[in-house]
């Protein structure tokens, strides 16, 4: 007798794709900032306290049946199937960030318990998930799709980054690490890839690390890449004006000004009168065959 039959899952699928994958936090938040870039977000605020870390958005936000169909469901991803919302994006024409699925499960190598809260564009109610990771390794027999997770609908209306109705709220509590300055220092410096270093275009997107116990710290450091506070800047475009030689050329009232760089410092300038050539020196070519015989 021939039948079919099915893999089934267990919930240790969970370790698999969250600690296991996810190698360190900092990995963890990036993939999680890759997110908010992905949901259109223009600000992200992550928060460090000593009992828990958020990391909020104002991007689109998910409704409920989001939450169902896309961020419960692992290894599915609309972004890479084309159906995330493209009209919504095509405001924004970014590239996405992260198109495997998985992302979310970096917030098990963060914490033991999450509390998801959103509001989508297309509603008007709050959606809360409460996650406790835990609830996976109870038994590695228990297969990963039986795990409930508390959910509830609100009415209470928040305030996301830049006072924006719509957004994601990411808080993690009981976390596996407590972090120090040289863990955010070191975050700061992966975050920093996200960030356009040549901004004032359509796609500019901000990060900033909100530490309050470390604000007293902050004004005692002596470089501003010591600091932890503050919005994340790209600074490879520093570097570049730093180490690197320029020529800066223009044209104003009939002359030409040129500037020679090293360093930022400027080596050499000159002007010269612009010469124009006399229309009677310049030859015409009488046909495009004649042009490699005519004298110069």
């Amino acid at each position: 007798m021939k039948d079919n039959l099915q893999f089934k899952v267990s919930a240790e699928l969970k370790n698999i794709l969250g600690r296991d994958l996810i190698t360190s936090p900092d990995i963890a938040i990036l993939e999680l900032v890759k997110n908010s870039y992905d949901a259109h977000a223009s600000k992200v605020e992550i928060t460090f306290d000593d009992d828990y870390i958020t990391i909020a958005d104002n991007g689109k936000g998910m409704s409920k049946d989001d939450l169902i169909n896309k961020w419960l469901f692992v290894a599915y991803s609309a972004k890479s199937d084309g159906t995330e919302d493209t009209s919504y994006r095509s405001k924004f024409k970014r590239h996405y960030a992260g198109a495997k699925g998985i992302g979310r499960m970096s917030c098990d190598r963060l914490a033991r318990n999450l509390v998801l809260t959103t509001r989508s564009v297309d509603s008007d109610k709050t959606e809360v998930l409460y996650v406790d990771w835990r609830s996976f390794e109870v038994s590695k027999h228990s297969e990963f799709d039986t795990i409930n997770i508390p959910h509830e609908t609100i009415d209470t209306n928040l305030s996301f980054p830049l006072a924006s109705p719509t957004g994601t709220i990411l808080k993690f509590t009981d976390l596996h690490l407590l972090w120090s300055r040289e863990d955010i220092k070191r975050l700061r410096q992966s975050l920093e890839k996200m960030i356009n270093p040549f901004s004032g275009t359509d796609d500019d997107f901000t990060i900033e690390i909100i530490a309050p116990k470390m604000k007293e710290e902050d004004k005692k450091v002596s470089s501003q890449y010591d600091v932890i506070n503050g919005v994340i800047e790209n600074s490879i475009a520093d570097v570049l004006k730093l180490k690197t030689t320029q020529i800066e050329s223009r044209i104003q009232n009939g002359k030409i000004y040129t500037i020679l760089k090293d360093r930022g410092i400027t080596m050499y300038e000159i002007e010269e009168a612009m010469q124009v050539p006399k229309r009677s020196a310049i030859k015409e070519c009488p046909s495009p065959r004649d042009a490699d015989v005519l004298d110069a």
